[in-house]
């Protein structure tokens, strides 16, 4: 059975040779260039689950929930849903880290 000439011509061709396709291989596979660092949509951050900040954290996903429960943790409540936006969560461990390092301190005294 031949396929008809419409419906053929309806069908994306992805071409993997040539020197435009070498230049940018997003296109070549029909997919979204990366934003440009600065523009509106690299400024978008993906929300993450609870799972994969445990992931990410790697820590269990009822220390995560329990942290959101006491507010300690960055996020973004969505109705029954709770999302975690990746930068936020990344600049809240900086902030501990950097707090940690600073009560560290120890003054030595002279003996």
């Amino acid at each position: 059975m031949k396929a008809s000439p419409v419906l053929a011509a309806r069908r994306p061709v992805i071409v993997l040779s040539g020197s435009a396709n070498r230049r940018d291989p997003h296109r070549a596979l029909g997919i979204a260039a990366p934003a440009p660092l600065g523009s509106e949509r690299a400024a978008m951050d993906p929300l993450l689950t609870a799972g994969e900040v445990a992931g990410l954290l790697q820590v269990s996903t009822a220390w995560v929930y329990a942290q959101t429960r006491a507010k300690k943790i960055p996020h973004v409540p969505l109705g029954r849903y709770v999302r975690y936006r990746r930068s936020a969560v990344i600049e809240w461990v900086a902030a501990l880290e950097q707090q940690s390092s600073t009560c560290v301190a120890v003054k030595l005294g002279d003996r």
